[in-house]
């Protein structure tokens, strides 16, 4: 039968398809009656349907449509129904689908439910009464699947996105890595220029220091070097007196001619090392042995100001970790600060007083300080600022580099008004725990 015939017998269902409700179906059933039976039930239960009484008729209608469903009449005037699922196949086409026939036995049914129906009817009294269930149960897992097509093509749209994320982030990563190497070896090499810069400024500070201190240090030099001329001398007189039995006074006199030249030999070796150019590098340091020796340096300073060092320090002390000449650096700054505070403080006697003492923890605190006039309020937050000096000669340099030394060192300079009148300036270092770190 030709289409033209068959659009007699079975057409869209006119009430379903003007609201565009329910699903598209399509019936092929080569019973008229029938199929008008089941195009009536199908629409009450608000779908669509298309009607065929042929197999060649329902592959003509496919060609052009894509029902929902498809209701297959299995043994049809000119095809069997499995015939239909074979050209849909061979076409490339898949269309849902349930069948019904007149003539069911289980091979028929085993062999529709291998080709993919949703379920299987056979024709009778109680087709009807089966038909809405049958046919909306297989419309829903027909949904069912395409959501879950849909599901699985937004999983694998996601699953794609999120590795191209996942390459672009790794990208992303690599680079801001290697920009990471770059600008952590760009800062090595800046902290190894700020130190050699650093060592510069504390060795013409140094310099600096020695230059102002040369007039002490003449004096200091002419003790020792007047006593061993003044030994010698009397050596001499008594080798020219031609008289014997001098064996005991030259004996003493010579040992007071080692011992000076020792004491000038010592002042030289601790004002050559003070001086000297040096490389930053890291020791052991044994803090109240380094105290001992800048203080003894100082004395020139001290006398200058009818001042004394005095020192209290705390016995026995863990090692700190370090470069001691920068270290010194420190502790000069800070003694010969407080020895210009003491220049005009008319106070008696005149002291600048180092403290050590260990926190119990990982740090050695080294206080300095004087009882001079102090450092005024509005003062105190900005001594350590670069080129800030109350010297009318001063470079204002001197507290900062400390403070650079001192954290460069891992530890901490901070100053603070002094108990007993003047000004107390406390720094810490860390101590040797094995392993020569600053702790950066």
């Amino acid at each position: 039968m030709s289409l033209a015939a068959e659009k007699t017998i079975g057409t869209a269902n006119p009430v379903a398809s003007a609201g565009e409700a329910g699903s598209l179906i399509l019936v092929i059933e080569d019973d008229a009656a029938l199929l008008k039976l089941i195009e009536k039930c199908l629409t009450a239960i608000g779908h669509r349907t298309w009607g065929v009484t042929g197999g060649e008729a329902a592959l003509t209608w496919l060609e052009t449509h894509s029902p929902n469903l498809m209701l297959l009449d299995y043994s049809l005037p000119d095809m069997r129904g499995e015939q239909i699922l074979q050209c849909l196949e061979a076409r490339g086409k898949r269309v849902p689908f349930v069948v019904a026939t007149g003539h069911g036995n289980e091979s028929v049914a085993v062999e529709m439910m291998k080709r993919g129906a949703h379920d299987y009817l056979v024709k009778g009294s109680a087709l009807m009464k089966l038909l809405p269930a049958v046919v909306d149960r297989a419309l829903e897992r027909e949904r069912q699947a395409e959501r879950l097509i849909e599901t699985e093509e937004e999983l694998r749209q996601a699953h794609d996105e999120l590795e191209q994320r996942v390459e672009q982030r790794t990208a992303e990563l690599a680079e801001v890595n290697r920009r990471l190497l770059v600008e952590m070896e760009e800062r090595r090499l800046a902290e190894e220029r700020s130190q050699q810069h650093l060592a510069e400024l504390a060795h013409v500070a140094r310099l600096s220091t020695m230059g102002e201190m040369v007039a002490e240090l003449a004096h200091e030099l002419n003790q020792p070097l007047s006593a061993i001329s003044s030994y010698a001398q009397a050596c001499k007189r008594l080798l020219d007196s031609g008289e014997g039995n001098h064996g005991e006074e030259l004996s003493s006199s010579l040992g007071q001619v080692v011992e000076q030249a020792n004491r000038a030999g010592e002042i030289i070796r601790r004002v050559r090392r003070f001086v000297a150019k040096n490389t930053p590098s890291e020791e052991a340091i044994d803090v109240n042995a380094m105290i001992r020796d800048v203080a003894g340096v100082m004395a020139f300073d001290a006398r200058s100001v009818k001042a004394e060092v005095v020192t209290a320090l705390t016995e026995p002390l863990p090692p700190v970790v370090g470069d001691r000449i920068q270290i010194e650096q420190v502790l000069v700054n800070l003694m010969r600060n407080g020895f210009e505070a003491l220049r005009e403080s008319p106070r008696e006697p005149r002291q600048v007083t180092v403290h050590t003492a260990f926190d119990g923890r990982r740090h050695i605190v080294i206080d300095v300080h004087d009882n001079g006039r102090g450092i005024p309020p509005d003062v105190l937050d900005r001594v350590f600022d670069r080129f800030f000096t109350t010297k009318p000669d001063g470079m204002g340099m001197g507290l900062a580099i400390s403070r650079s030394i001192v954290e460069n060192h891992g530890g901490t300079l901070w100053a603070t008004p002094a108990a007993e009148g003047g000004a107390a300036f406390h720094f810490t270092l860390p101590i040797e725990t094995g392993e020569l770190d600053r702790g950066h």
